[in-house]
């Protein structure tokens, strides 16, 4: 499959959502690359991540995009259970790589990531309208801060009859959606060039006795460090849990 995230407007979390579809990707043990293609691009740099070595995210100024999807193409005709995620820098260059890859003659989804803001939700339609290929689209309602809340933080995409709003386009009430989080410990782990995945697996199968231990003799008598090592430890299990939370937010996207 070819995972491509576009968005004619810049900060709606296209480059978070490739990066989070490249970890939930991974967590299902699955085969993958991604690569970015913008002139602003220095988004793919994980130096302590795992499984997001520099092999598998590669990034591309905007007039190499024809060689970056022929190298595409060679890599999925190469390998049938290589996954590819394309993300699409912003601006008017959008559409330029979008006309290199709608004739592609390959399984892709396209997905639209976009804030509840309603500016935001008209931009995310244009690039809908300019795909236009309803069955192979999901928007990425992105930042939400409760998924049992959805509906009323994106009133401009489902609707709210009671405030009297109308979704921005009738197109949405029968679109297909994803859901990402809204969260601090995203910042957190891209300030130490991680991804959230690296960060929750910082204490999968340690318990909290033993990550005390840990942290005191990797400190050395060093209180500051000992500290530092300990809210790394408690915020890997709130990544735990924001992941958990990812996973059920964007199974629909998996389900086909």
């Amino acid at each position: 499959m070819i995972y491509i995230i576009s968005n004619s407007k810049g900060g709606v979390g296209k480059t978070q959502t490739s990066v989070n579809l490249a970890c939930l990707l991974h967590a299902q043990e699955r085969n993958f690359k991604i690569i970015e293609l913008d002139n602003n691009n220095d988004s793919l740099i994980f130096k302590n991540s795992d499984f997001l070595t520099t092999d598998r995210a590669i990034s591309f100024k905007l007039d190499k995009k024809d060689s970056a999807v022929s190298d595409m193409l060679f890599d999925v005709m190469s390998d049938d259970t290589l996954d590819y995620i394309v993300d699409i820098g912003g601006g008017d260059d959008e559409q330029k790589v979008l006309d290199v890859l709608l004739p592609v003659q390959l399984p892709k989804t396209y997905l639209i990531p976009t804030l509840k803001i309603k500016k935001y939700l008209q931009n995310a339609l244009v690039t809908y309208e300019y795909i236009n290929d309803p069955e192979n689209i999901f928007f990425v309602l992105n930042q939400y801060n409760k998924l049992e809340n959805i509906k009323t933080e994106f009133r401009y995409f489902f609707g709210d009859k009671d405030m009297g709003i109308k979704p921005v386009s009738p197109v949405f009430k029968n679109a297909k959606t994803i859901y990402m989080p809204y969260s601090d410990l995203f910042q957190i782990a891209e300030d130490d060039e991680q991804t959230i995945y690296d960060l929750a697996a910082i204490s999968k199968n340690v318990t909290e006795a033993e990550a005390r231990k840990m942290s005191f003799d990797l400190a050395a008598g060093d209180r500051e460090k000992f500290g530092i090592l300990l809210t790394q430890y408690n915020n890997s299990l709130e990544a735990q849990k924001l992941f958990q939370e990812m996973t059920k937010s964007t199974e629909a996207l998996f389900q086909e």
